[in-house]
């Protein structure tokens, strides 16, 4: 049986839980973090964020006008933060530190293999992904598309 909620009841209950100090684990919606996540085949485990793990590359659950979005910190200004999806090219969101719900903690894949967001593994394949100039970024991700490679 599946249940399905609005995300600002889902979201709600996600904030309380973490408060609680309780890990969460949330589906992927959504196609902004391809390829490193997929949308309604990931799921997140996410905790309570703390200062130093605010840092350029981190993956968090932030609030974005109205919305929850989890997408990697791409630049920090004092207390402005902002971030963007690793398959967007040119969309970005800025919030304050206080916006910030959570950190992502790891990646649960449909097969059931986790991989830890603080892994040797993850953080080469995020650093050789970011490093790919957007505009080439934008092609492989098109041409993954149309192949059905990461949908």
């Amino acid at each position: 049986m599946k249940l399905e909620l609005r995300n600002d009841i889902f979201f709600a209950e996600v904030e309380r839980r973490i408060n609680d100090g309780q890990s969460v684990t949330i589906p992927v919606k959504g196609y902004s973090m391809r390829p490193m996540m997929r949308s309604d085949k990931d799921k997140v485990v996410v905790v309570a964020h703390t200062d130093e793990y605010i840092k350029k590359g981190a993956v968090m659950l932030f609030r974005h006008k109205g919305l929850h979005v989890m997408h990697r910190i791409i630049a920090i200004e004092g207390d402005c933060i902002t971030f963007a999806g690793d398959g967007n090219y040119r969309i970005t969101e800025q919030a304050q530190k206080e916006d910030i719900v959570a950190q992502v903690t790891a990646i649960i894949r449909p097969s059931g293999r986790t991989i830890s967001l603080d892994s040797r593994k993850w953080r080469i394949y995020s650093t050789i992904w970011l490093c790919i100039p957007n505009i080439i970024r934008r092609y492989i991700l098109g041409l993954a598309n149309k192949l059905k490679l990461w949908t």
